[in-house]
């Protein structure tokens, strides 16, 4: 049983590593204490099944991988080539919604259908922006990603309504976002609680 604990350290360790992640980043994505993780590398206690195959999982290995010694003491995975596509996915998402924006714009000015809106085109693009980050930071991200998501996407999401509808009190919109953005901090704490003990 020490052995195992020995191979599954030493590998849980250099997929860390190669992943670019420090113990404390990689216990907030599985909401564990970096205590644990700390123990898990040292070979001090072993993680769970479920807890071994979500590493799996994160680090693009088999979970066999994570049990098995190796050799070449060097994993197989893509750490940050993994991150750099997912960003790069996330931009290209973006972009696309920009470009459907434009040639939207751009088909309405050659057919003369202008008006004074079509400029919101371009306006309502942040917050579809911010709901694919939104949805990006809930696959892919921890909690701050997602509570930069969540916080871009209710003050876009005011100042597009403040710009689209035309009342004389259309700034209450941005006192509306005020509470919610402090519901998204108070939630963001919440879960660095959660993942403490």
């Amino acid at each position: 049983m020490e052995e195992l604990k020995d191979i599954v350290a030493r590998n849980l360790t250099a997929c860390r590593k190669a992943a670019g992640l420090t113990q404390l980043q990689l216990a907030e994505k599985l909401n564990y204490s970096d205590k644990a993780v700390s123990k898990w590398e040292r070979g001090e206690s072993l993680p769970d099944v479920y807890v071994l195959c979500e590493l799996a999982k994160l680090y693009g290995v088999t979970l066999d991988y994570l049990v098995t010694e190796h050799a070449d003491k060097k994993p197989a995975l893509y750490g940050r080539e993994k991150r750099r596509t997912r960003i790069l996915v996330v931009a290209m998402s973006c972009l696309l919604v920009w470009f459907i924006a434009t040639l939207v714009f751009a088909m309405l000015y050659l057919f003369e259908a202008q008006g004074a809106g079509q400029w919101l085109l371009f306006v309502w693009s942040m917050p579809i922006c911010c709901i694919i980050c939104v949805v990006f930071s809930g696959i892919w991200g921890n909690r701050y990603h997602r509570t930069v998501s969540v916080s871009s996407l209710i003050w876009t999401i005011a100042l597009a309504l403040f710009l689209t509808i035309k009342l004389p009190n259309a700034w209450l919109f941005f006192v509306v976002a005020a509470p919610l953005q402090l519901l998204t901090l108070f939630w963001f704490l919440l879960r660095t609680q959660k993942t403490k003990r």
